[in-house]
């Protein structure tokens, strides 16, 4: 039943039509009898249209999803480090003002350290491999370096973090957000394999693999070993191609769907400004999990 009182949350971006956010906060809400609803904003025009009707409606704060996380940053009157980092936000708090957060690399850095958080540890001698330069690499790489840096000094990191990606000016921005650290160096496919049981970490963050996108794996069999660890951020299909090779290898596997999970339950976080308890998360989780077989 819902009331007056009764809080409005939603996500806005376009298209929408297969969204899994509903399910997660509508759940949260639900399990943790939160007095709210979590609806769908779709529409292509959101910059047209702006905040008002949502401000109108008394909303609360909005999931943001492609193609407005960059408008969203625009948008708002207080910003955090992150957003100001990517310059884009994928959450807005509708509260005080408009306040943009981002919890795109914090939900990838939970999924990592409830895996195994020695993949992120600065005193380890290894290194963490990311495919891409886009939007999310960015956004994993910014709650990286915070968790490097904040556990040991950039001259005593002795982890290295190896990007590879085609977009040269990518590549460039990411380092300047990052303000050039000396853990963070390109790298080339030819290095790559010739020093791979030096990795311990592999995060794809490019769409190869998803459904309705082309293109062959970015690595193959001969890299992967039963001492890798790949975090393949795509969750639809629920198991890519590149999944299916390293699980042939004997590599550990972070699903691609807990990074959906655990920047969506950030985000109830913020909405609420409560914690999540752990069964709640199980039992989202087991949701999710249940959803993302459906469309296979």
């Amino acid at each position: 039943m819902y009331s007056k009182h009764t809080e409005i949350f939603g996500i806005l971006g376009f298209p929408l039509g297969h969204t899994l956010s509903p399910w997660i906060h509508n759940t949260l809400f639900q399990l943790s009898g939160y007095d709210a609803v979590y609806l769908v904003f779709e529409n292509e025009r959101w910059k047209e249209i702006g905040m008002g009707p949502l401000l109108d409606l008394g909303v609360k704060g909005v999931s943001v999803t492609i193609p407005f996380k960059e408008w969203a940053y625009t948008q708002a009157n207080k910003v955090c480090e992150a957003s100001k980092a990517m310059l884009a936000s994928n959450t807005l708090i509708l509260r005080s003002g408009i306040e943009a957060v981002n919890t795109d690399g914090t939900g990838a850095l939970i999924s990592i350290m409830q895996k195994n958080s020695d993949l992120v540890d600065p005193s380890i001698s290894k290194n963490i491999l990311v495919l891409g330069s886009g939007g999310s690499a960015k956004g994993i790489l910014f709650s990286i370096a915070k968790e490097l840096e904040s556990k040991g000094k950039n001259e005593s990191i002795k982890r290295k973090v190896h990007l590879l990606a085609r977009n040269q000016t990518a590549m460039s921005e990411i380092e300047q957000s990052l303000g050039n650290p000396t853990w963070l160096e390109r790298t080339t496919m030819d290095r790559v394999l010739e020093k791979k049981e030096n990795y311990d970490l592999i995060i794809h963050t490019t769409p190869i693999g998803m459904k309705g996108v082309g293109g062959d794996p970015i690595l193959d069999s001969r890299f992967f070993t039963k001492k890798h660890t790949l975090f393949d951020i795509v969750y639809n299909p629920l198991e890519t191609e590149l999944v299916k090779i390293a699980k042939k290898q004997k590599a550990e596997i972070i699903p691609g769907y807990h990074m959906l999970l655990y920047q969506g339950i950030k985000q109830f976080e913020l909405f609420t400004n409560s914690k999540a308890k752990t069964k709640w998360i199980r039992k989202v989780e087991s949701i999710l999990l249940r959803e993302l077989k459906k469309r296979k």
